[in-house]
């Protein structure tokens, strides 16, 4: 059996408590922007194989080919909290997108299969579906990620470089 192959690598996450002061701190100090916020509720939400609802904000901005992801929590427990509270602010994930809900559903069975520990996964109808994975041999989470862009609303907000 052939594993799913990510499409690409589509962002380095860093948890923070302050989303639009961070970003905004980011884009003047190293104009990285714009960047677009969402406030992001899945529908279905498992987290340590609980069903338990939650909700975060986002914040991303493109970087040449890639995207940085700020996120922090906003309602319901999740594992941004328990970093958050464990860790600190700072390195959370980096997200590996998948081309389909088929292939992103295939990778988390294949790492599941491998005894991966699944610590958060959420859905979004058909516009994304998500799950991230402990990886101790690199000492970070791994997010496995399909995304329709296309079905996302308008940000919320969005954060420019002061002038």
């Amino acid at each position: 059996m052939s594993k799913t192959v990510p499409a690409a690598l589509h962002h380095t996450c860093f948890l923070v408590r302050d989303l639009e002061g961070t970003a905004q701190r980011l884009s003047d100090a190293l104009g990285i922007g714009p960047w677009n916020i969402w406030t992001i509720t899945p529908a279905e939400c498992r987290v340590h194989d609980q069903v338990s609802p939650f909700s975060f904000r986002v914040a991303l901005a493109t970087v040449g080919g890639g995207t940085f992801e700020l996120v922090t929590p906003h309602s319901g427990r999740s594992v941004y909290d328990e970093h958050l509270e464990k860790y600190g602010e700072g390195f959370h994930h980096t997200c590996l997108v998948y081309p389909s809900l088929e292939a992103v559903r295939e990778a988390k069975a294949e790492l599941q299969r491998q005894g991966r520990d699944l610590v958060q996964e959420a859905r979004g109808g058909d516009a994304f579906e998500f799950g991230y994975f402990r990886f101790p041999e690199i000492g970070s989470l791994v997010e496995v990620l399909y995304l329709d862009p296309t079905k996302l609303p308008a940000p919320e907000a969005v954060i420019r470089p002061s002038a």
